[in-house]
């Protein structure tokens, strides 16, 4: 019986390296840069081009194209490739952007949720549907900021989203200041985070240490990576960026701190 045991064993170990031998990495990033009162080439120096290994960032709050060449000069700062933006229409001075990596992905299509932008005066969710080269595996990649201030159009927003994620095929992977505020000492958090929930549609990769995304008073999570479908299957972990000494804000950086994600999809 103890050989046995040994034997599965063996065979589980030999089945897993197998498994991650034959998987491709794909890392996505989101970051909320402050409009307004943030610095787009300081973020991208001292930020966003030091981290290396990102295949999509995911950025909320971009004040308008100008904002587009130092965020992808920092994407690019250190990488062997190129970054491809995609810039959304909606959020005047507080739009959404996706940077992505050229060489690793093929873009098939990419369009805006305007439903979601409830009374048109923030962001629509931004979706870009990828092909991962080295496996073939097509998905859509999503990035959101949600009402702050007013919470009735924020669950609004997460019942939509929900819905419209229910009623797609393609995983999904979405990234985004959601402003849940998810407490990380009671985990008391806002309803839209169960709307956004609800069924299981969507699932919160979870980082293992847990703490503020904001440099402020709050001690909450404002930004998440949600999956669906096929995605929830695949093996991930989340990280919140933890430099030292990245609070407290200043008129150059952003008050929100970037957030990875990396998945492992089967060849």
């Amino acid at each position: 019986m103890k050989l046995l045991n040994i034997f599965f064993c063996c065979l589980i170990i030999l089945i897993s390296c197998n498994f991650q031998a034959k998987a491709v990495e794909l890392t996505v990033a989101g970051y909320n840069v402050e409009s307004g009162d943030a610095n787009p080439y300081f973020l991208a120096k001292n930020y966003i081009g030091p981290i290396k290994g990102v295949d999509i960032w995911g950025f909320s709050e971009v004040q308008g194209e100008n904002w587009i060449l130092p965020l992808e000069q920092g994407t690019e700062e250190g990488e062997v490739s190129h970054f491809t933006p995609i810039l959304g229409t909606t959020g005047f001075a507080d739009r959404l952007l996706v940077l992505y990596k050229d060489t690793e992905l093929e873009e098939i299509q990419h369009f805006e949720l305007k439903n979601i932008n409830i009374g048109g005066k923030v962001r629509a969710p931004l979706v870009v549907q990828f092909r991962l080269k080295k496996t073939g595996q097509k998905f859509l990649f999503m990035v959101n900021h949600l009402y702050r201030t007013h919470k009735i159009e924020r669950k609004e927003q997460a019942h939509l989203l929900n819905r419209w994620a229910s009623q797609q095929t393609l995983p999904i992977i979405a990234v985004g200041d959601y402003n849940f505020d998810w407490n990380v000492k009671s985990t008391v958090h806002d309803p839209g985070y169960d709307l956004m929930t609800q069924d299981d549609v969507f699932k919160w990769i979870q980082p293992k240490s847990k703490f503020p995304t904001t440099c402020g008073r709050h001690n909450t999570i404002l930004d998440f990576v949600f999956v669906s479908r096929e995605a929830q299957k695949w093996l991930a972990s989340s990280k919140i960026y933890d430099r030292p000494n990245y609070c407290p804000d200043t008129p150059l950086s952003s008050d929100h701190r970037p957030l990875f994600a990396t998945f492992r999809i089967a060849k």
